[in-house]
């Protein structure tokens, strides 16, 4: 199930999807939105445990108008392929995803799920398609993979370009593509006031004993690159006593310099940069100490371009936030949440006088009989909170 959450509690709107969704549902303007499905239930069970096949046979994308029901098939999949997350940009003019050959292809067996997490697996290539006319352009014809495409893939807020990283000759490659015309240029040659080479690919996509993999967003006036990357450190002889702690790294792609911070606090969940030109940044981090509910303590961070810290602006005891957003006006960040009650929430802060808004929760989605009521489940119903879309 999905939904439209207007900021000031109108006009809210439930949109149904097709049987088994495979993705979430992503859209940048409110006319259209998109997502993945599947005919065949992908959850299955292995040795007593819950996995979801992220490789079921039958995924198809769907495009759904946010005033009719859930929508109707946008391309057919090859029989030896299927799509993966979806990247929408700017005015929903392009979308962009990678292409993926089945594991197994024609069989009905299930596939192992950590394969979805792996970036140096070659089985994808990335197709951007215009909306305007369906036409599809294939690139990066097996250098791709669903990981690389959830890593970084961002459509550019200054040109018409869009930014991931292919695996080529067992390295990593940052490229710019033009959805035009397919041409596919480096880093290098895209921002060459910054010097590529010094970038230690092998840290932030380890090859073995260290299986968390960095993240990166660039700013919206393309001048900063922000990485992070999370670090856990297990204590083996008590498990409730783990901890977390992260990495960050600023690239500042007009002068070549790079800020580093290390071993910093908690680990995080997103980035967010605030659109208004302020060129602040804000992140999501939770703390990993204690067992069940207890290690769980969240917390928004507020940053200046070249990662000066500016404030925390939120803190919340034995709750976990996975999402954030800043508003396109610059004025409140959207998250979700969840404690130890067991119920999603999405919320708004606002960034000046960091008043709190509850939009909506389960319980009320419950309570309305929009969803069916789980309280005797020990998982939390969450609410993921996927962006704002313009009017």
């Amino acid at each position: 199930m999905g939904g439209i959450i207007n900021p000031d509690g109108t006009g809210n709107k439930i949109l149904e999807l097709k049987e088994y969704p495979t993705s979430l549902i992503r859209g940048i303007k409110l006319e259209n939105y998109y997502y993945i499905y599947s005919p065949n239930d992908p959850v299955f069970q292995q040795e007593g445990f819950d996995f979801f096949n992220y490789d079921i046979e039958g995924q198809t994308m769907i495009e759904a108008d946010f005033s009719a029901s859930a929508g109707s098939e946008l391309s057919t999949s090859p029989p030896d392929r299927y799509p993966g997350g979806i990247i929408v940009s700017p005015e929903n003019a392009y979308l962009a995803y990678p292409m993926t050959t089945h594991k197994d292809a024609g069989s009905s067996g299930s596939s192992f799920t950590m394969e979805r997490f792996n970036p140096f697996l070659s089985d994808s290539n990335l197709v951007i398609r215009d909306t305007s006319n369906n036409q599809e352009k294939s690139v990066l014809e097996n250098t791709y993979n669903r990981k690389l495409s959830s890593s970084f893939g961002q459509f550019s807020s200054v040109d018409n370009s869009f930014y991931t990283i292919s695996i080529e000759n067992g390295s990593f490659r940052f490229v710019k593509i033009s959805p035009d015309t397919g041409e596919v240029k480096d880093f290098s040659e895209a921002f060459p006031y910054f010097d590529w080479s010094q970038i230690d690919r092998d840290e932030f996509f380890p090859r073995s004993g260290d299986f968390s993999y960095a993240e990166f967003s660039l700013s919206p006036d393309e001048e900063r690159m922000v990485i992070y990357k999370n670090n856990y450190v297990a204590n083996i002889e008590n498990p409730c006593s783990s901890e977390a702690k992260h990495k960050l790294w600023i690239l500042n792609l007009e002068d070549g310099s790079t800020e580093i911070f290390d071993k910093q606090n908690g680990y995080v969940t997103d980035v967010s940069w605030n659109p208004d030109g302020s060129q602040k940044f804000a992140l999501s981090i939770n703390s990993h100490s204690g067992c069940y509910p207890d290690y769980i303590n969240a917390r928004i961070d507020l940053m200046d371009k070249n990662g000066g810290s500016l404030e925390t602006i939120l803190t919340s005891s034995k709750s976990k936030i996975t999402n954030i957003s800043w508003s396109p006006d610059g004025e409140t960040i959207a998250y979700d949440i969840y404690s130890t009650d067991h119920a999603g929430r999405l919320k708004l802060i606002s960034v000046e006088d960091k008043t709190v808004e509850e939009l909506i929760s389960s319980s009320t989605l419950i309570n309305n009989g929009l969803i069916e009521d789980t309280a005797s489940s020990e998982l939390p119903i969450l609410i993921i909170l996927i962006g704002w879309v313009k009017e």
